[in-house]
């Protein structure tokens, strides 16, 4: 199953890679004026870019290891530092947050906007689309998160302590804007006519990708249970092999009895004729 996920994961983060970043109008905000240095946003939990005024490049191999972002690992400003805190809060919601795989997702997906390519370079600091954080917090009102002491966050993914008593997203928050401003987010609403500012995620791009996303979620369904049928004639196979090399010692057992029985009644007679 965890392969299945994986598999997911990879085939959304890829479709979603050029998207995530657009304007009121739906474009890529990547024009020429973008592109340039890194540059540091602050706010939140955000570190510093270990790249401050240099190119975005190709993650290392220690971000990598990580195994967070990998849409972006390409072309970035984030390394494996700066990333850190996020990959222990992706890790905490899966373990103690209860999250399902769509709320991991578009978690991660919201956690790695830092690393985006064009966010990196554009100045000032980042900017998360509200329809954007409202597909996040559908897919997470059930996750676990705890307040926070942190200045920057009023809400975390569930940590394990006896101190800290962990609720549901949609207990604490009550839409996706507050749920982004409460994890540390600043949230673009709609200006008039529902239309969006320039941000990390837009309505349209959610409205395109998503019946896609639930097409390559049932065919990772289907390739899900294909592994799982897999397993179990394995399984099976196992038991059989195991019944047969069973079968196979008791009879040989059985037959060195035999014959040890019919050699020892020959040494008898034998002794007995001299």
């Amino acid at each position: 199953m965890e392969q299945g996920y994986v598999t997911k994961r990879m085939m959304m983060m890829i479709l979603l890679l050029p998207l995530l970043i657009s304007s009121s109008s739906g474009e890529a905000v990547n024009s020429s004026e973008n592109v340039g240095v890194c540059v540091s946003k602050g706010g939140r939990s955000h570190q510093p870019y270990e790249l401050e005024g240099k190119l975005p490049e190709s993650a290392d191999l220690e971000f990598r290891d990580l195994n967070m972002c990998g849409m972006f690992h390409e072309k970035t400003c984030c390394s494996a530092s700066r990333m850190l805190s996020s990959s222990l809060a992706l890790q905490n919601l899966a373990t103690h947050g209860e999250a399902s795989k769509d709320c991991l997702f578009w978690f991660e997906l919201l956690e790695c906007s830092i690393c985006h390519p064009d966010v990196g370079v554009q100045s000032g600091p980042l900017r998360v689309c509200a329809s954007f954080c409202d597909t996040v917090f559908e897919a997470c009102s059930d996750a676990y998160f705890n307040t926070s002491d942190s200045t920057n966050q009023v809400i975390v993914p569930c940590v394990a302590s006896n101190d800290t008593i962990c609720e549901k997203a949609s207990k604490l928050e009550t839409n996706g804007t507050a749920f982004c401003e409460a994890v540390g987010f600043t949230v673009v609403q709609p200006a008039g006519d529902s239309v969006e500012e320039p941000c990390y995620g837009s309505k349209r791009v959610l409205e395109t990708v998503v019946p896609v996303v639930e097409s390559l979620m049932k065919t990772v369904r289907l390739q899900d249970r294909n592994y799982e049928l897999l397993i179990l004639d394995l399984q099976t196979c196992l038991k059989i092999a195991v019944v047969v090399l069973e079968s196979t010692m008791i009879y040989r057992f059985f037959y060195q009895l035999v014959r040890d029985a019919r050699r020892l009644r020959r040494r008898n007679r034998i002794r007995r004729r001299f």
